[in-house]
């Protein structure tokens, strides 16, 4: 059986030393700018509102890099909308106004991804 989810990522430069990306209080934080971000890319482009929410599903960062690379879904109620759909959606932003709302500039502002999990089912795209 395949599973389908739609997953984005936006890769964030500049992440201090000092942030500890792993810890629930740093995904918390991103997954609420996340949805600040997607509030303003609705407010710009869509005709309707829908409350919007980020699940981050994983954080990495390359050894004595800068940058860190978040995979999230992206929920309006209970469905999880399409990887297409909402990183299109982000992507009506410019790179400076989603650093603004993440207080980090993208490398990235946001990709679908397609990730297999360990029962190797497709996840994504």
């Amino acid at each position: 059986m395949l599973l389908f989810f739609m997953v984005c990522f936006p890769v964030l430069r500049f992440v201090g030393p000092t942030d500890n990306i792993y810890s629930c209080s740093f995904v918390q934080m991103l997954e609420q700018r996340l949805e600040n971000a997607f509030d303003e890319a609705q407010d710009k482009v869509l005709e309707t509102y829908n409350t919007l929410t980020v699940e981050i599903q994983s954080v990495s960062q390359e050894p004595d890099s800068p940058s860190v690379t978040l995979v999230y879904v992206v929920k309006n109620q209970d469905s999880i909308l399409n990887g297409t759909i909402s990183s299109s959606l982000l992507n009506q932003l410019t790179a400076e106004l989603v650093g603004y709302f993440l207080f980090y500039p993208p490398l990235v502002i946001a990709e679908r991804k397609c990730i297999h999990n360990t029962l190797n089912t497709l996840l994504s795209i």
